[in-house]
């Protein structure tokens, strides 16, 4: 009689894929460090506290601009091959017209959104930056995370960091001062090149895009919820730094988010690894809990170690901070060895999200998230106006460990009581 061997959940191709994105995150460290470094002392911490807080306007709403065409590149391109050109078409065509809609709500609310005395220039630019152009990136790249061709998902990740660190060097080496407009018009056109290079691999691998929004027919409550979700978190993530611009100043911004650059440079090893396993999410999810579970142990001990680390060294290192970017940026060492424990939180809690997708419980996730941001809202209206960069430090360690213990509870649920293939909200 034979017996069933099951599929190795971490099998060689996965780890070449990790490999892959790994090194694609650690050439990316030392790229986006000098990039950050030149931006916090040619702007100043001032310009650089605008450009923070305006970017995480933007990122907060770029999602809802695509309404989560990249998350359906990567399900429907791991399960249905064949339909990959139709939905990177669509990612193209829904992108283009958010851009308009979503822009322009921006910019009617953008007396309420951005740092007073900020240029409404100065958010278009971002807009075009990250909505139109690095958004083609962002969708050619989700092909090759459906096609599990990781090589070329790295150069894409790393093409555009490299491109915009290599206009800020052509502005430094020009000799008229650099100013925050100059700044992000060299971020639009790097953007522009690293979109129309990155898209034009996607074009030769899956073949020519159909543009139109046919394949999302029937689609659409699962594109908002992946919208809506991926909103949320980068909400979650960003809302701090957006707030500060407006309630403490530029600068309370600017020595916030220099502090939390250090924390998105240190997660991006975790960051490469939960990228090489979505699309296996989907597919082992689909064969029950006998292959999921066991994948998701199989990659929760690296991140877990791996991020108990960086947090510690994060705590230890901080001093540099001084030495790297400049006497301004003092207030941002204690910042950093309070913040420092986000990288084990993020950890702790995309872990069980990316789970619960795979699963089909994208819905459920949304909802944790919306109330875990509206109650990060709320802490931050209370505590930015008394406490400053520190009221949005504590607000947002409460509330990425609740996130986190929110998750888990709810991936235990669902694994215990699976929900039918038929009833599943994606």
């Amino acid at each position: 009689m034979m017996t069933h061997v099951p599929r190795p959940q971490v099998d060689r191709g996965f780890a070449r894929n990790v490999g892959s994105l790994l090194v694609s995150q650690v050439l990316r460290v030392p790229i986006t460090a000098v990039y950050f470094v030149a931006a916090t002392r040619v702007l100043g911490v001032e310009s650089f506290g605008r450009l923070t807080a305006v970017a995480a306007v933007v990122m907060i709403a770029a999602p809802f601009s695509a309404l989560g065409s990249g998350a359906l590149i990567v399900k429907y391109g791991a399960t249905e091959p064949e339909t990959t050109h139709r939905w990177l078409g669509a990612g193209l065509t829904i992108s283009a017209l958010g851009a308009v809609v979503v822009g322009a709500l921006l910019l009617v609310l953008s007396p309420v959104l951005i740092p007073q005395g900020t240029g409404v220039a100065i958010l278009w630019g971002l807009v075009l930056a990250d909505f139109i152009f690095a958004r083609a990136a962002d969708l050619a790249s989700s092909v090759f995370v459906a096609r599990e061709e990781m090589r070329v998902t790295a150069f894409c990740q790393v093409l555009l960091p490299a491109l915009r660190l290599l206009a800020a060097a052509i502005l430094l080496l020009t000799p008229s001062p650099v100013g925050l407009g100059t700044w992000v018009l060299a971020l639009v056109l790097s953007s522009a090149l690293s979109g129309a290079i990155c898209l034009t691999l996607a074009v030769r691998a899956v073949g020519r895009p159909v543009l139109g929004l046919a394949p999302f027919r029937g689609h659409w409550r699962e594109a908002l919820l992946f919208s809506v979700g991926i909103g949320t978190q980068n909400a979650h993530n960003d809302v701090d730094k957006a707030m500060l611009g407006r309630l403490d100043g530029p600068a309370g911004a600017g020595v916030y988010g220099a502090a939390y650059r250090f924390i998105d440079t240190a997660w991006l090893p975790v960051r490469a690894l939960f990228g090489a396993a979505w699309p296996r999410f989907f597919r082992y999810a689909r064969e029950g809990n006998s292959s999921l579970i066991p994948f998701v142990r199989a990659i929760a001990g690296p991140a877990l170690l791996y991020s108990l680390t960086a947090t510690v060294g994060l705590i230890v290192l901080a001093g540099i901070l001084v030495p790297l970017l400049g006497e301004a940026y003092a207030e941002s060492v204690p910042l950093l060895r309070v913040l420092g424990v986000v990288v084990l939180l993020r950890c702790l809690y995309y872990l069980p999200a990316d789970v619960l997708t795979g699963m089909g419980r994208q819905g459920l996730r949304t909802i944790i998230q919306l109330v875990v941001l509206a109650t990060n809202v709320g802490l931050n209206l209370w505590l930015i106006p008394r406490f400053g960069v520190w009221g949005a430090a504590w607000s947002t360690l409460a509330c990425e460990a609740a996130l986190a213990m929110a998750l888990w509870i709810a991936l235990a649920v669902s694994v215990r009581h699976p929900v039918p293939q038929e009833r599943r909200d994606v």
